[in-house]
């Protein structure tokens, strides 16, 4: 018998049933898409949008969706529906939206199809007005790819059409491992049962920081995925993570969305945390800048572009300014890269210059301090490493630019001054960099200025020789330098020299921070002790006349002067006036407590002379 396959007519074309079924549970579910951000912490703005899909009840989980579509056999189908919905929205949204980067999921197996490879086209994308440039494919793992060498040939064919390439789920297992050989990618998306609690667990923290150290050997950039909870961002930032994404930032939404500006600060203040317990410089790139050539937005096209390029050769780039702020950068090399060959200046002779300049320059406020700028700028891509990076004021109005050769050469006279000022021991800033920060903090309107001493040190040293010695500073300096996420966000810490500390905190110390930092000190410095002196809780020690004494263990002293107890517009100098006579007070209760403790100046400048201990066992009067 003759079998007979009927078809239906849709519009003007003829559908097999199977055709027809299809796009039936397309239709019901009518994929939609949400977008959410990825978040650049060090800058606070956003690095682009991951576009995920969301679909009617009960399909309206992306789990369900795709498993009821793997279930009917048509996922190529499913998945082609939702890149197109996506497309018509992010071509739809308004300019400011439509310019961002968006991260596009496409499964291994799709990414595979020859018709992926067929209709995923510059030119398609075009006819949406967009460009491959603001085209992120993140090819989700699943599972191991079959034939490796294909699939680095599609990324290599991928690649050279100006897409770049994320790899999902980073650390998942092997085929992660077998997907980032063959790919290459720009970007790596960590797992996140990594992220989950990693602040709860050290084997994940040890593992976090070798991925984060391997991502920025291959010049990728590591996204942390799935971030919930600001103990896990704090782990992440410690461990250098610049970028993160997750629902303690919001949730996708059917429409593309910034951070808040409270959002903003309190990623600022974490990330500032970390970066004061270095060597900050503090000195902003505002003599930098230089105003280059700018040009109107649509007033010039591509041939008088070419002119000025060729009048000029010294002319590396200009800006595209729409109003004062920027609609985009043309740097020389990128202009001729995107019009080269007679082709590419026909094509493009006549179009405004924005069609081939760089959509998304770096942008950087004036108030940035030169090390974060060179850190931003030499984590870029490769194409983009030596572009100009362009500054704006706090309206977003544009200032100029400064090029990379301003950059570099700035930081290396900085880093120099910073490492003649810094002590050699422990490399934390000196004298002169702890001057600079106590005379900024007398402008604020609080602030707190820790003076750290160490108690029976010389007897350490007589007792264990100079070299642990110095491993008794290196633990100080660790010991101080951890507890400065718990002081005021913006605490900086110094070495003065010897055994003596100081920390400048813009704000009011709290009393537990302060004990926790004393505990931690009388913790750790176990370690470094005999068993023998550790169960007796002294050292045995000869003065200079041979006599035999007992010596408490190595304690800290901590001496706290704040801005409550201070009178109007203090001279610097007068803080270690204050301080000197706290410490000694401080020294006394120490070695009687035989622990750890912390002062506060109560005296008040005209004031009664009163003072009060805090050791952290308890509350003892002065």
């Amino acid at each position: 018998m003759t079998s007979v396959r009927r078809h239906v007519r849709r519009g003007n074309t003829l559908e097999s049933p199977d055709e027809s079924r299809i796009a039936e549970f397309i239709g019901r579910v009518a994929p939609r898409p949400h977008f959410h951000p990825l978040l650049d912490l060090l800058t606070g703005s956003v690095l682009g949008f991951e576009v995920l899909s969301r679909g009617n009840p009960p399909f309206a989980s992306p789990g369900s969706m795709f498993g009821e579509a793997a279930k009917r056999g048509c996922t190529w189908e499913m998945e082609r529906a939702c890149r197109i919905a996506a497309l018509e929205k992010i071509a739809a949204l308004p300019e400011d939206y439509r310019s961002a980067v968006y991260f596009i999921n496409v499964s291994p197996d799709i990414f595979s199809d020859p018709r992926f490879l067929e209709r995923f086209t510059q030119v398609r994308l075009s006819e949406y007005g967009l460009d491959q440039g603001q085209i992120v494919i993140e090819i989700t793992e699943e599972k191991a790819f079959a034939d490796v060498e294909h699939f680095a040939g599609l990324i290599r064919h991928y690649v050279n059409q100006g897409f770049r390439i994320s790899l999902d789920d980073f650390g998942s297992g092997y085929s992660g491992l077998i997907s980032l050989v063959a790919s290459t990618p720009h970007y790596l998306k960590l797992d996140m049962a990594i992220v989950r609690d990693v602040h709860l667990h050290d084997y994940k923290q040890k593992l976090l920081k070798s991925m984060a150290s391997f991502a920025s050997s291959v010049n990728a950039k590591l996204i942390a995925e799935g971030v919930e909870s600001w103990e896990e961002l704090d782990v992440l930032l410690k461990f250098g993570v610049r970028y993160a994404q997750g629902f303690l930032f919001g949730l996708p939404e059917a429409e593309p969305y910034l951070p808040t500006e409270e959002m903003k600060r309190t990623i600022a203040s974490l990330v500032k945390r970390y970066d004061s317990a270095k060597v900050d410089l503090d000195e902003v790139i505002g003599s930098l800048v230089i105003r280059p050539m700018t040009i109107a937005k649509r007033t010039v096209d591509c041939r008088a572009m070419d002119g000025m390029f060729k009048n000029s050769l010294h002319l590396d780039h200009v800006v595209v300014l729409d109003g004062e702020e920027i609609g985009g950068l043309v740097t020389r090399q990128h202009f001729y890269i995107q019009t080269g060959g007679a082709f590419g200046y026909q094509l493009f002779q006549k179009k405004p210059v924005e069609t081939v300049c760089k959509r998304n320059p770096l942008v950087v406020e004036d108030r940035i301090t030169v090390t974060t700028l060179a850190k931003l700028a030499m984590d870029r891509f490769q194409e983009d490493l030596y572009d100009p990076v362009l500054v704006v004021d706090r309206n977003q109005r544009f200032v100029g630019s400064v090029t990379m050769k301003q950059i570099i050469t700035k930081a290396v006279e900085l880093e120099v001054r910073c490492a003649m000022g810094a002590n050699p021991l422990t490399n934390l800033p000196g004298n002169e960099m702890i001057r600079n920060w106590i005379h900024d903090a007398l402008l604020l309107p609080a602030y707190s200025i820790l003076y750290a001493d160490l108690d029976n040190f010389k007897g350490f040293n007589d007792v264990y020789g100079f070299l642990m010695g110095d491993e008794m500073l290196r633990l100080t300096a660790k010991v101080l330098s951890e507890s400065l996420p718990s002081l005021p966000a913006g605490s900086r810490l110094g070495h003065i020299g010897g055994d003596d500390f100081v920390i400048v905190c813009p704000g009011i110390v709290d009393d537990d921070a302060v004990r926790r930092m004393c505990e931690a000190f009388d913790r750790e410095k176990m370690a470094l002790f005999r068993e023998e002196h550790v169960r007796q809780g002294y050292m045995d020690i000869r003065d200079r006349q041979g006599n035999s004494f007992q010596a408490p263990l190595s304690t800290i002293s901590i001496a706290i002067v704040d801005s409550r107890r201070v009178w109007v517009d203090p001279h610097p100098a007068l803080f270690s006036v204050v301080a000197a006579s706290l410490k000694k007070k401080v020294k006394e209760m120490t070695r009687e407590a035989g622990r750890s403790g912390f002062l506060f100046e109560q005296r008040i400048y005209g004031g009664a002379d009163t003072l009060h201990y805090e050791g952290y066992g308890g509350r003892e009067a002065g």
